[in-house]
């Protein structure tokens, strides 16, 4: 099988969409229904809890909230951090949830992580959808907060592309990472997951082809 760096991804989905002419919105499509069926398959009903970034990897996680929420789960999307811009398809995604009526809460200060994880209620399952391979420095105090207290949420998680927090080259965590059930992971596995150490961070690694 053939593992891909960060860097050697991004190449592959640039010539994807700007050579071959692969509309990014298709893959964003086809990248949040994967995780969808995922999250389908893990629990046939219920509490859905997407946590999203303002990327791509949020923007499957706001398409994977849509499918969910169109299979009659109860979907409720966060969107993570502050003072950032979603990417353009990210954007498209957001609104096309918004206007299904799926509540989407910014999360973007310490007192919001308290106030959510003091009065959340387990769901059944929880998508990660917030950090994809761009990380390599250390997360700051809010997202290492925000990731250790989806670890202790004590339910299936599943993670979109990598978990949230994992070098996508090394498979370490920087300095933490959410401890995926299953990563979906889209086109290639990454070279980070060869790290035995990461695969407590991975859980199961599903390698999904969304059209690259």
């Amino acid at each position: 099988m053939r593992y891909v760096t960060a860097e050697e991804m991004k190449r592959i989905d640039r010539e994807a969409t700007k050579v071959r002419g692969i509309k990014a919105l298709d893959l964003m499509e086809n990248a949040g229904l994967a995780l969808a069926k995922e999250a389908m398959k893990a629990s046939k009903s219920g509490d859905v809890r997407v946590f999203c970034g303002y990327g791509n990897n949020g923007g499957d996680g706001f398409v994977a909230a849509r499918h969910l929420a169109k299979a009659k789960y109860r979907v409720t999307t966060y969107i993570i951090g502050t003072g950032k811009r979603f990417s353009k398809e990210t954007e498209d995604n957001y609104h096309a949830l918004d206007r299904m009526g799926v509540p989407a809460l910014k999360i973007g200060e310490a007192d919001d992580l308290d106030k959510l994880f003091r009065n959340i209620e387990r769901p059944s399952v929880v998508i990660d959808a917030i950090f994809g391979t761009g990380i390599h420095d250390e997360l700051d105090q809010f997202y290492s907060n925000l990731i250790e207290r989806v670890n202790e949420m004590n339910t299936i998680i599943i993670s979109a592309d990598i978990p949230s927090g994992l070098d996508a080259d090394t498979g370490n965590p920087r300095p933490v990472a959410i401890k995926a059930h299953k990563t979906v992971t889209f086109g290639f596995p990454k070279t980070g997951f060869q790290n035995p150490s990461a695969k407590i961070y991975t859980g199961e690694v599903v390698v999904v082809d969304i059209g690259l």
